[in-house]
């Protein structure tokens, strides 16, 4: 007996019309019986929705409902027969595959897979693994095993591809002997087995809801059972011709079918925002007719979503997406992510970085972690015996130990940054810095040893504990041969890889045991945290917990032989890809608009249907780059190909057209990266006189469709678009009091832009680099000064012969870097020193020829005050300053005041503080004032040693400025004086400099629009 088809005419939505076919076909006076019915649809939501509608058909008159089975088609040909063998789940596959590939010898394996990946890549071989189980598993759908493809391959001559498939037949044989001798099936093999032996059968009767396409084993399967199959068919009869004794589509039915969407439908827009906007339009010209249960939005690109669901929370709305957040964004996973690239850091035996770790120790979760162990770690430290020295050294002491125990990640911000270290061997820095550092890497470390077997984690205590004190280092003497300190370098990180945890994470173990610590680490981060249900990042959590437990659960089946053995970052990457693509569902919400993709569209009864990304190769689907099996040899070997997918979608659309009420497509002319891409083909399957109009309109110029105006966005009720930024530029708060002292570094910050004078200046705001992997500017001429500064102090600087002052600078310069950057030197900090000795080597030359000349140094790193200044309103104020150096001539008495400058643009006094006759900087001027108390009177020369990397441009130029010219830069000090006092602010200037951009956010520089409501208020000065 043939299949029984029965044809719903698609004039009303499928659903409902099959609800009230099994009602009138098993409905027996009061009773409605079910029971004995197995329900097959394509997804899971059409299940769920064919039990409401009959529980709602059902209610008055058949109260004792017995429901059907529901099934999806992927799970339903498991019904069908008896399983003599275990299933092997995905993962189980995947390890079996993995093993399989390793029996194989390379050459066989070249000759199939030309890029074979590193052993040690464990990804790139899961993912190579995947894509084989893929291959199988479509094949063998269709009844067909590698050898089929060789064959093919070898008969039509096409030799190269013949050898390639001879390859993959032989890893293909490889897997199916290992999984008997595991004695284990697939489920596609399993299926093949049953149909070769008769197996199939049914107690029950079989109805297949919305399913027009079936690979030929499940074909098989069911006509072995066809007295107890009906297929319902959403088409008219008169459409029987168009769907084969399966209930299938027949491609070549539909391959020129005319759709003729009508025009009016479709809207046209650029962008994916601008598709999401469309959205809202579409949904504000319902004006309230419908209920949001009553409106579906398909999505025909998930990338669409996110877009689409923030437009519809922008304009007051809710959106549900099925798919949810992915396991990928939870928090959890977002740590295990963190912990592999900290441990991926760790390379030739060297512990993992420092920069790993600052991003690992960022995670919000862990952060609040690590403050309790930074607490309790210098808790302990309170409870020793208190420290040798006076009150106010132990005091100082406290307070500083206080500010890194409380700002422990600000401090190791402030570490990175000044000490540059690749990976944490010995700590450098102060006390209170060394301690706050190494307790967080403790703490990170203590975090490390969860990921290990129970056996192993006090061996790894026992290792921190023996881990050398921060601080303790082997001395190396000034002038060791480059030998002898690049031995104590490798000396100090080998010992902090000797002594670290990770030392241990590094041997390989089973992968069972790498993800039971996995779970462990995760729990020791949550296992006190309190979550909510409500909240869906709180369901993340959750749901990636369970995750990891229900891998753990699958590896307990794995069979010993292909259980891999590997180093836990090799089993954390597999852990990742394995739960990453897991879903957190959405929490219930009856005012949420759901969202759907394109193919669940066709059995959801929704009365109203927005569809989205209505363009080619989205609809239909379109595969034209296939790793083994392209387009043209799918057709050949009758496999799914893109002329069965065509039907499909029009067969789909056919359906949207006959039976909804409000119905549009909306279509972008780009991607997300701005590529151009097409309409839908479907939208040209049209007559021929409108194809032209369908063409102008979407490539048309005018793009006025993607305008949303300021409509109000409503289902029920009109739900007023009230966004507004709630971003404006922070307003200065009120002076506690006026600043009784002025840098005359200040004076330049203030005429550049006011604002950031006041936010960096008087609120001492600051940003920290934690991502700095060389030295800055700044930071490059912070250790040159440093270097100048102790040459200017030393008896060597009267010296006239460049070698005595080449060998004190470049002993100096590897001290400080001793102290600075310590052994563990990056390569880009090695070439920077070197850097540095070629500028002093040439600045030894230049110094040794201006002693020649009679000048001396008298004072560097001057910390000066000038205390009779007063501004334009004659109120008193401070200046300050800090001069690199001051010299004299021992002949004529003159003196010199000057700045070392380390940039490269090496320009004179005069261009760095006026521009077209306006001053822009007031420093070297007001040195002149600095000087005065300290008796630097008569000549004063102001200027520049410029130590540039062009070394012929290393010399000293001094400024030419009269004293008229001088006594209008001290007019101009008074009057900027006057506005800081008053805290003028008239202006945020938007910079371009790059210097000045930690502010550029707060600033808005890349802002068109800048909100800056309170600007006139203090633009005249602002009375605190």
């Amino acid at each position: 007996m043939p299949i029984q088809r029965e044809f719903l005419d698609w004039s009303q939505p499928a659903l409902p019309s099959a609800a009230d076919y099994l009602i009138q076909r098993y409905s027996d006076g009061d009773s409605l019986d079910l029971s004995n019915v197995i329900l097959v649809f394509p997804g899971r939501r059409a299940g769920r929705r064919m039990l409401e509608l009959l529980v709602e058909k059902a209610t008055l008159r058949w109260p004792d409902l017995l429901p059907p089975v529901m099934v999806t088609f992927d799970r339903f040909p498991e019904m069908l027969y008896t399983q003599k063998l275990g299933l092997a789940d995905k993962l189980t596959q995947l390890l079996v595959w993995r093993h399989a590939l390793s029996c194989i010898p390379a050459r066989e394996l070249t000759a199939a897979l030309p890029h074979i990946p590193n052993e040690d890549a464990i990804p790139a071989w899961m993912a190579l693994c995947e894509t084989l189980r893929r291959q199988h598993n479509e094949l063998a759908a269709d009844g067909m095993e590698f050898s089929e493809i060789h064959e093919h391959l070898a008969n039509s001559g096409n030799r190269s591809e013949a050898d390639r498939w001879k390859a993959l037949r032989r890893i293909q044989a490889e897997y199916l002997m290992q999984m008997d001798s595991l004695q284990l099936w697939d489920r596609q093999a399993a299926r093949l087995v049953a149909v070769e032996q008769n197996e199939c059968q049914v107690d029950r009767d079989i109805i297949m809801v919305g399913t027009v396409d079936m690979n030929r084993i499940v074909r098989r399967m069911i006509d072995q059972i066809a007295d107890r199959v009906t297929v319902l068919i959403h088409a008219p009869e008169s459409e029987a011709g168009s769907f084969d004794e399966h209930g299938c589509l027949i491609p070549a039915e539909w391959e020129s079918r005319q759709l003729n969407i009508p025009i009016s439908m479709m809207a046209i827009v650029d962008k994916p925002d601008d598709q999401a906007q469309c959205v809202i339009q579409q949904l504000s010209e319902l004006q309230g007719r419908y209920r949001a249960d009553e409106v579906a939005i398909g999505v025909a690109n998930d990338r669409l979503v996110p877009a689409i669901l923030q437009g519809l929370s922008d304009a007051g709305l809710s959106g549900r997406w099925p798919i949810g957040q992915v396991i990928s964004s939870s928090r959890p996973y977002r740590l295990l992510e963190a912990v592999t690239m900290h441990l991926i850091s760790a390379r030739d035996g060297l512990p993992a970085d420092f920069a790993s770790l600052s991003d690992l120790v960022r995670h919000p979760d862990l952060t609040s972690w690590i403050d309790l162990k930074v607490k309790l770690a210098f808790g302990s430290e309170k409870s020793v015996e208190a420290p040798a020295g006076s009150i106010v050294a132990q005091t100082q002491r406290r307070r500083r130990l206080k500010a890194v125990e409380t700002d422990w990640l600000t401090t190791l911000d402030k570490y990175l940054a000044d000490h540059l270290q690749a990976t944490p061997g010995v700590l450098l820095g102060d006390e209170s810095t060394r301690r706050s550092v190494g307790a967080v890497c403790d703490a990170v470390e203590l975090l490390l040893a969860e990921l290990l077997p129970p056996s192993l984690r006090s061996q790894a205590h026992l290792l921190a504990d023996e881990r050398p004190a921060p601080g303790t280092r082997r001395k190396g003497k000034v002038g060791q041969s480059l030998p002898s300190q690049r031995q104590l370098m490798l000396d100090d990180m080998e010992e902090a890889a000797t002594h670290s945890i990770q030392q241990l994470l590094t041997r390989k173990r089973t992968l069972i045991e790498w993800a039971d610590g996995a779970l462990r680490m995760i729990a020791t981060i949550y296992r006190d945290r309190e979550l909510v249900e409500e909240k869906q990042s709180d369901r993340a959590i959750v749901e990636c917990f369970n995750a990891v437990q229900s891998l753990i659960e699958s590896l307990r089946q794995v069979p010993d032989m292909v259980m891999p053995r590997t180093t836990c970052v090799q089993a954390l990457q597999l852990i990742l890809r394995q739960i990453g693509e897991g879903n957190v569902p959405p929490g219930e919400s009856e005012l949420a608009i759901d969202l759907m993709g394109w193919l669940e569209l066709p059995l959801d009864d929704s009365p109203v249907v927005i569809l989205t990304g209505f363009n080619e190769g989205d609809i239909p689907e379109s595969t034209t780059s296939d790793v083994f099996l392209p387009n043209s040899f799918r057709q050949q070997l009758g496999l799914t190909d893109n002329a069965r997918r065509y039907a499909r979608d029009a067969y789909a659309m056919t359906t949207l057209l006959n039976n909804r009420h409000v119905l549009k497509l909306i279509a972008g002319r780009v991607d997300a990266k701005g590529n151009p891409v097409a309409p839908s083909r479907l939208w040209f399957a049209a007559d021929q006189q409108s194809l032209p109009q369908r063409v102008r309109l979407f490539y048309a110029a005018d793009k006025q469709q993607s305008d949303t105006g300021d409509r109000e966005v409503g289902l029920s009720a009109g739900v007023p678009d009230t966004r507004q930024s709630g971003f404006v530029i922070p307003s200065p708060p009120p002076r506690k009091r006026l600043p009784d002292e002025i840098s005359v570094t200040d004076f330049r910050v203030y005429l550049d832009c006011p604002y950031r004078y006041f936010i960096g200046r008087e609120l001492k705001l600051r940003s920290i680099q934690d991502e700095t992997r060389e030295l800055s500017a700044a930071a490059f001429g912070s250790l040159m000064h440093e270097v100048l500064n102790r040459f200017g102090e030393s008896n060597v600087r009267t010296a006239t012969t460049p070698e005595a002052i080449e060998l004190f600078l470049l002993t100096e310069l590897q001290k400080v870097a001793a102290v600075r950057f310590g052994r563990d030197r990056s390569a880009t900090v090695v070439v920077q020193l070197k850097m540095l000795e070629n500028r002093l080597q040439k600045f030894a030359e230049w110094q040794a020829g201006t002693a020649k000349e009679g000048w001396r140094i008298v004072r560097t790193e001057a910390r000066l005050e000038y205390s009779h200044f007063r501004d334009s309103k004659d109120r008193p104020v401070k200046l300050i300053g800090r001069i690199d150096r001051i010299d004299q001539h021992q002949t004529t008495r003159a003196w010199r005041v000057l700045d070392y400058k380390t940039s490269e643009s090496a320009l004179k006094p005069d261009a760095t503080h006026r521009t077209k006759g306006e001053w822009i900087d007031l420093q070297l001027p007001l040195y002149r004032l600095l000087v005065q108390p300290i008796s630097v009177k008569g000549e004063v020369q102001l200027g520049y040693i410029h130590l540039p990397g062009d070394l012929s441009q290393i010399n000293c130029s001094i400024a030419d400025w009269d004293e008229e010219t001088l006594q209008s830069a001290e007019n101009k000090a008074r009057q900027v004086a006057a506005d800081i006092l008053d805290l003028r602010i008239d202006r945020v200037v938007v910079s371009n400099s790059q210097w000045q951009n930690e502010f550029s956010r707060l600033c808005q520089d890349r802002v068109i629009d800048r909100n800056i409501p309170w600007l006139s208020d203090y633009s005249l000065g602002h009375e605190d």
